[in-house]
């Protein structure tokens, strides 16, 4: 039972608090005197008893584009005030107006192929490398890719992203060939175990005991496919994550997957088309449905069978699905305008592959087609590729 000294309390409170009806046109957040009061929707009118006073009330479009706020006095608790929030209107002008300043180039997608290719050199000059270099023989062939900005996305839904530093990316899928080494490098143990005798030392009697490696690889199936420059398939993006430790273990430079808005802009390369090549699939441009390739819904293609893009990477469309960093979001909305990874927020138990593959439909093979798959899947047509940060020069 409430006592009657706070039942009077509340009750001198409320007298001191008037009503406020807020109403929208579009869903909207909503932020009272700094509190979050969540979504405001559409056609769904919300009542809030607020102190007298001047709070300040601040809503804002849920993609952030259209904000508004105001100051409203509230003078008498006996006042019901009524406050339509307008948004519809001005957000579709602003809406427009962005995919209209979308449609400029911007940054690498104004360069001619020449200039890209002078940035590539420029880039590798300054990294002390070629624009196509090995860290060693067994290791992946890289390409340099220099610093830029772009729009990310789809045509109708892009945003800037800013690469601000140059870096290096596999010339092609891993391969069946790189795999197999990694497998026998890990599988390899460290100390030879001790011998065992059944009998006298030197009579025959000497047996070896199987020792198991230390941290066994994943020996993935190869689909019965025959061909050690085929990429390799059926690994997760735990397996590439192995991986691409083993490589920055083995070679002592800083090997990873490619962030999402990383992997976009090696495979647009300045373009600002639906492929890399052009608005139309074409004809043996790629290894997907509909593509006119030999091996289109039948199996993976040995890499490099298809013309590269303008930075010189090949594959980056179709062939085989590659794993990235990033959680997967169903949109863009709150993504990091740089390279980084966007590994906060999403789906953790699922990550982002790009690039459609062998048996993918063209529509998912385009360059800014994205999909979400389980950390653990191991499928026929999923691959990746690496991405090396370079060293900066010290003097």
């Amino acid at each position: 039972m409430i006592d009657q000294k706070e039942q009077k309390n509340q009750e001198a409170e409320h007298n001191q608090a008037a009503n406020v009806l807020l109403e929208t046109d579009m869903d909207c957040y909503l932020t009272i005197d700094g509190e979050d009061h969540g979504i405001l929707k559409k056609d769904y009118p919300r009542s809030f008893l607020l102190p007298l006073g001047y709070p300040l009330i601040h809503a804002v479009t849920q993609d952030g584009l259209i904000a508004t706020e105001w100051v409203q006095p509230l003078y008498r608790a006996e006042d019901d005030v009524e406050h339509f929030i307008y948004l519809e209107e001005e957000h579709a002008k602003a809406r427009l107006a962005l995919e209209e300043e979308m449609r400029e180039p911007l940054g690498i997608e104004c360069l001619s192929v020449e200039q890209i290719r002078k940035a590539q050199l420029k880039a590798a000059e300054s990294a002390r490398l070629n624009i196509e270099f090995s860290d060693g023989l067994d290791y992946p062939e890289m390409v340099i890719i220099p610093a830029g900005s772009y729009r990310m996305g789809e045509v109708s839904d892009k945003h800037k992203v800013t690469i601000s530093r140059s870096f290096a990316v596999g010339k092609y899928p891993v391969t069946v060939e790189e795999w197999r080494r990694y497998v026998k490098s890990k599988s390899e143990v460290k100390e030879e175990p001790m011998s065992v005798y059944f009998g006298a030392a030197g009579d025959g009697s000497e047996v070896k005991p199987y020792v198991e490696p230390e941290d066994p690889p994943h020996c993935p199936s190869d689909n019965g496919w025959i061909g050690t420059t085929l990429p390799v398939t059926n690994v997760s993006w735990f397996d590439a994550q192995d991986y691409v430790r083993w490589l920055t273990a083995q070679t002592g430079q800083t090997y990873r997957l490619l962030t999402e808005s990383e992997w976009e802009y090696v495979c647009r390369a300045g373009s600002v088309t639906e492929y890399y090549w052009g608005d139309e699939l074409g004809d043996r441009n790629c290894n997907c449905q509909d593509s006119g390739s030999k091996w289109s819904c039948k199996r993976a293609s040995i890499v490099g069978s298809f013309a590269p893009n303008v930075f010189g990477v090949h594959d980056m469309l179709g062939n085989v699905w590659e794993w990235v960093e990033d959680h997967w979001h169903n949109n863009y909305e709150g993504a990091p305008s740089d390279e980084t990874a966007w590994t906060y927020g999403g789906n953790q138990q699922g990550r982002v592959v790009r690039g459609g593959s062998w048996d993918c439909s063209p529509k998912l093979s385009r360059s800014a087609s994205r999909a979400r798959a389980v950390t653990s899947s191991r499928y026929d047509d999923f691959g990746f590729r690496v991405a090396s940060t370079l060293d900066e020069p010290t003097d």
